[in-house]
């Protein structure tokens, strides 16, 4: 029974510990809650503030996130209009700059065309007209057109075209249209040339005079009076006299080898012109009196005519006309 008590005793000892130790842990947590309540109690206007204040914040950030993306989405659009006109410029710009290109192109190729032009024409005064004067002159222009260019290309034609042309300034002038000239005024002097043989008084006016009645009866008598007497005269040999009409066909013939030479000239057949001239100089000295100024005159203007060369040999151009036109070609490309 004693033992039994003790152990009750015991047990219940036991049993208020673990009821006091709940208690004191309740009254512990119950505090701890309380302290608890009273912090949240006491803070939670500060918290509620912040908390709206956070709230407020993360809606000003969303709002801002929305306008950063609708921004966003701009700028790509901006971006890609940027991209798109960057794209057309550069198309632009590469259209300009192959403008610019032609261009380039044809004011280099423009003085080009205006120096072959000018060649071309040199060689036409060479070819069909035998001006060495001329030819100078165009090619002269070509040298000052090429001076003005610092092209490696230009300048090795501008030696070129100064070589040709100190040829050409070294050639003897010829001038088809003086020629010409020449000889016609040597045709109308023709006419007053004395001739080597006596030609008959004209007594054309004394016929045309008007006449007495005795003077036509004394004419008469006298011109049948030559019919029936016969004079002869001995010693020196009398004069051939020339008739009008002899006259005439020696001045014909002289007019027709003088403009046989013209035309000769104008054709440039040398073998032509010399011949004529020689014909027209034989001429002369056979049926016209030499001692005469006049004819001495014409005949040492024919004497220099005789000497001319109508066909000169003139440098060719066509090689200087191949250059400037693969020039040409070249800078067009």
């Amino acid at each position: 029974m004693t033992n039994t008590s003790a152990t009750t005793s015991t047990e219940n000892r036991g049993t208020n510990r673990w009821v006091w130790l709940t208690l004191i842990l309740g009254l512990v947590a119950l505090c701890s809650s309380l302290s608890v309540a009273i912090y949240f109690y006491y803070h939670a206007g500060a918290w509620q503030a912040s908390f709206s204040a956070s709230a407020q914040e993360l809606s000003d950030m969303r709002h801002t996130l929305k306008q950063n993306k609708k921004a966003i989405v701009a700028l790509n659009e901006s971006l890609q209009n940027l991209a798109n006109d960057n794209k057309n410029s550069l198309q632009t710009l590469t259209q300009l700059q192959t403008q610019v290109t032609a261009l380039h192109a044809q004011l280099s190729a423009q003085p080009l065309a205006h120096v072959l032009y000018l060649t071309q024409l040199a060689q036409d005064a060479v070819l069909y007209q035998f001006d060495a004067n001329k030819a100078a002159i165009y090619l002269q222009a070509v040298h000052n057109e090429l001076t003005q260019s610092t092209d490696a290309e230009l300048q090795a034609l501008d030696s070129s075209v100064q070589q040709t042309l100190a040829t050409l300034k070294t050639m003897p002038p010829l001038n088809t249209a003086k020629i010409v000239s020449q000889l016609s005024l040597l045709q109308d002097t023709i006419n007053t040339l004395p001739l080597t043989q006596t030609e008959p008084k004209n007594s054309a006016k004394a016929q045309l005079a008007p006449r007495s009645f005795w003077d036509n009866l004394w004419n008469n008598a006298w011109q049948g009076l030559q019919k029936v007497i016969t004079v002869k005269h001995y010693g020196a040999e009398a004069p051939h006299f020339i008739t009008p009409d002899e006259r005439a066909y020696l001045n014909a013939r002289l007019c027709l080898l003088l403009s046989q030479a013209q035309w000769a000239a104008l054709s440039h057949d040398t073998g032509l012109f010399k011949s004529s001239i020689q014909g027209a100089e034989q001429w002369l000295k056979t049926h016209y009196d030499t001692n005469n100024a006049t004819a001495q005159d014409i005949l040492q203007q024919l004497k220099q005519l005789e000497t001319t060369n109508l066909q000169p040999n003139f440098p060719e151009l066509s090689p200087l006309i191949n250059r400037i036109q693969k020039a040409l070609i070249s800078n067009g490309k």
